[in-house]
């Protein structure tokens, strides 16, 4: 086929060139952009049609290859993939000039007649074709076998149009995020939504994110949580509540770490965390079972099985058993810290001067890690968990267990929900003092929720799994980046232009 436009685009930049055809196609009066489009069967389902079937259909160029007075050019929408035969003496002389005009990653409607080349490959024979939208950059040459993972995050339109591994995984993500509608849903939940921006931050162990409300000349915090809102509503009546959105927390960004991440909440009332311990476990079931179709499964060469009863093991018996170390004897700052130093364990980028954080810090270090097998982990000090009620044969242990699998995966935290204010207010006291002396994740005194609980929380467990982990260990994904659509990263500096009446 020859190029009408020549020489005019030899030794340019391919995005020039293909400027300059989006140009040539608006003085022929071709709309390139239309908002309107002719009906069309999707390329899968025409795929199951057979020859001599007139059809239409719709997708992108990613191959186009020319034959003398014919072209044969490959269109794709989603994982489906169709070939289009056209021909000059079938388009008309016109319409198929309009060729020269046409690239890799433009969109195209087309109608024709079905048929099956001498290779044996259906294909569409052209009859007609009207261009949907105009790609005025090509696809950079070898990004689907890009390794700077860096570039495909910073580009992950571009990386989604072209990596089909990519697009599969955020499929996943949203099978995983109905799979856990559908089941709550079943059990009579009711989905909600509660504040993004809140006066204080709360429910969680974190540092978050401060914002300024000019209009209440106040400053307000990207929620930690969802919890304090979600046992709001059950003093309020609401017996069973979830909600499914974006936590934010701002600490450091990891492979397992994303300052913007999804969380699932849900709060029961009239159960305990040992009720939630089946649940839990068969809700995980369902979704691994609904997302590989299998409950044995392969997260970064370790197998992990889901089939069985999950283990339960003990927070102090972990750390004893890796360490040497008895939490439970060395109960205070001092001792702790002694201890730990005698066993030369060390903490990244850490000045850590409250018990509580030590411990915790310590079983994320020394314990976690070697958590391979689904594992209820239970009998957490009361002094990490200033939100749930204590164990009534042990007041030193939390009523709470964590999901942990696949080498130190949190999945799961859950525990009988703290109902009483007096309590709960002393517990926030000692977390403010506790903050005082350097643990800045420690939580705020919230005295509005004090005042919710007050007026009456029946028994309640709550729930709280992280989606992107979950979908990491389904979809057998190294970093957190790859199951978020859009991960946080450092924005690009680019120099600020000059000003003219200076320069």
């Amino acid at each position: 086929m020859e190029n009408k436009m020549g020489s005019k685009m030899e030794n340019k930049p391919e995005s020039q060139i293909r400027l300059e055809k989006y140009q040539e196609l608006l003085k022929r009066g071709i709309e390139v952009y239309p908002s309107h489009v002719e009906p069309f069967s999707a390329i899968v389902d025409v795929r199951s049609q057979k020859e001599g079937a007139k059809v239409a259909t719709a997708g992108r160029i990613t191959a186009i290859r020319e034959h003398g007075k014919s072209t044969f050019f490959d269109l794709e929408e989603g994982e489906a993939k169709l070939q289009v035969y056209c021909k000059i003496d079938t388009v008309g002389e016109k319409e198929y000039e309009l060729l020269n005009l046409l690239d890799i990653g433009d969109y195209l409607w087309v109608n024709g007649e079905l048929f099956v080349t001498k290779a044996g490959e259906l294909s569409l024979k052209a009859a007609k074709f009207t261009i949907l939208a105009k790609s005025l950059l090509p696809i950079p040459e070898g990004w689907q076998g890009l390794s700077d993972v860096e570039t495909r995050y910073r580009q992950r339109a571009l990386d989604f149009k072209v990596n089909d591994q990519a697009r599969s995984i955020i499929k996943t993500r949203s099978v995983v995020i109905k799979a856990i509608r559908e089941f709550l849903d079943k059990h009579g939940f009711l989905e909600v939504q509660t504040p993004i921006l809140q006066p204080l931050p709360g429910g969680a162990a974190a540092k978050p994110f401060i914002t300024h409300y000019n209009v209440l000349e106040a400053d307000f915090y990207l929620r930690i949580a969802t919890e304090l809102y979600l046992k709001r509503l059950i003093v309020g009546g609401f017996e069973r509540v979830y909600e499914i959105g974006a936590d934010f927390r701002n600490e450091g960004i990891s492979h397992m770490h994303n300052p913007e991440f999804t969380m699932c909440e849900f709060y029961w009332s009239y159960k305990s965390y040992d009720d939630l311990m089946k649940t839990t476990q068969d809700m995980v079931q369902e979704l691994v079972k609904k997302t590989t179709d299998k409950l044995e499964i392969t997260y970064q060469k370790q197998k992990i099985d889901f089939s069985s009863d999950f283990v339960m093991a003990k927070y102090s018996e972990l750390i004893q058993k890796e360490t040497g170390i008895d939490i439970d004897t060395d109960n205070t700052f001092e001792k702790l810290s002694v201890s730990v130093k005698k066993a030369d364990i060390r903490f990244e980028n850490q000045n850590i001067k409250v018990w509580s954080e030590l411990v915790d810090e310590l079983f994320k270090k020394v314990a976690r890690p070697n958590i391979i097998q689904p594992t209820f982990v239970v009998d957490y000090p009361i002094a990490t968990t200033p939100l749930a009620k204590a164990k009534s044969d042990n007041p030193s242990y939390a009523q709470r267990f964590q999901l942990i699998v696949a080498g130190g995966f949190e999945l799961v935290n859950a525990y009988s929900e703290l109902n009483d204010p007096i309590e709960q207010e002393k517990r926030f006291r000692d977390q403010m003092i506790m903050k005082e002396s350097g643990w800045q994740e420690a939580q705020e005194l919230d005295e509005n929720f004090i005042e919710a609980l007050k007026y009456g929380m029946p028994p309640t467990a709550g729930w709280g799994m992280g989606i992107d982990r979950l979908v990491m260990i389904l979809t057998d994904q190294h970093s957190i980046k790859e199951v978020i659509p859009f991960p946080t990263l450092k924005p690009v500096q680019t120099p600020k232009p000059k000003n003219s009446l200076t320069s």
